[in-house]
């Protein structure tokens, strides 16, 4: 069930995390309000507490209000293809697809992990009491994709299924559903609703690092090449000068504030700078995946 996306204003974030004054000046020509748009992984709740420290430190630094918008793929492209956002998160298979349907956006920062790196891979989850050990071993088992618009939950397994493994899900797996999120996906196996799920390292880390028990009933199966890490993007119509400003504000924002990456640091260890050319792999499997799809 596709969530509906939410409109939080961190209040209570914003007064504890001030500062005396932006570093930059706003300009005139810059909106009073942006919309930064969030797509979630876990439930509103969490990804409010996680967000709500950067979000008020860009705010700070913009000297302009920052309105974020939580939703899950389809409901935050719906937000960017009606022009209400101007800058926010998107995953990989989102941006590339957004760009593709004609939405003026483009990356000016990326994720970069806590160890340094700026690429994650997705893998396939079984729970430890199973005798599934190995891709070779799904047939006939239920199955859990997170979202179609997910790239580590969707997109890339399921070009390896098609495309390496020249299977379908659909008529390979006894049972396909879509859990909507990674938390619910590695859940779902933990707690043997289904045999085997796709999600990514991080994501899977996270859960294990909070959740000991969970730690004890899960086994990665396979485990995806690098992919590149989501991106920040902003509109193309916005002033340069706003452009500018918030890439600069991201950039530098780790060495300034590291304190407000403690809620995300499992996941987020800064911003670096990106450029379009580094999506071009999402670019191919989803033209690999739109190729490969049944009744193609």
């Amino acid at each position: 069930m596709h969530m509906r996306c939410m409109r939080v204003i961190f209040l209570t974030a914003l007064a504890m995390l001030a500062v005396a004054g932006p570093t930059w000046a706003a300009d005139p020509s810059w909106p009073k309000t942006m919309t930064f748009t969030i797509m979630a992984t876990q439930n509103p709740t969490e990804v409010t507490r996680r967000w709500g420290p950067i979000l008020a430190q860009l705010e700070a630094d913009l000297g302009v209000q920052v309105l974020p918008v939580i939703g899950d793929f389809r409901s935050i492209v719906g937000v960017w293809q009606s022009r209400t956002a101007q800058l926010g998160h998107l995953m990989p298979k989102a941006y590339v697809e957004a760009s593709a349907n004609k939405v003026d956006i483009e990356p000016i920062a990326q994720f970069q992990l806590p160890n340094g790196s700026v690429g994650y891979r997705a893998c396939l989850i079984a729970h430890t009491d199973s005798d599934i050990f190995t891709p070779e071993d799904l047939a006939g088992r239920t199955f859990a994709f997170n979202d179609r618009g997910s790239t580590s939950g969707y997109l890339v397994p399921a070009v390896f299924f098609m495309a390496e493994m020249r299977i379908d899900p659909d008529k390979h797996f006894s049972k396909v559903v879509f859990s909507g999120s990674h938390e619910a996906s590695i859940h779902a196996v933990a707690t043997k609703q289904v045999e085997v799920a796709s999600t990514n390292m991080v994501d899977l880390q996270k859960a294990m690092l909070s959740d000991r028990a969970l730690r004890a009933s899960l086994r990665v199966i396979w485990v995806s090449k690098l992919i590149p890490n989501d991106p920040i993007v902003v509109r193309k119509d916005l002033p340069a000068s706003l452009r500018q400003a918030i890439q600069n504000s991201l950039l530098t924002m780790r060495t300034r504030k590291p304190e407000v990456f403690k809620e995300l640091g499992a996941v987020l260890g800064g911003f670096v700078k990106v450029d379009d050319a580094q999506y071009e792999v999402v670019r191919e499997m989803v033209e690999v995946a739109k190729k490969l799809a049944p009744g193609k």
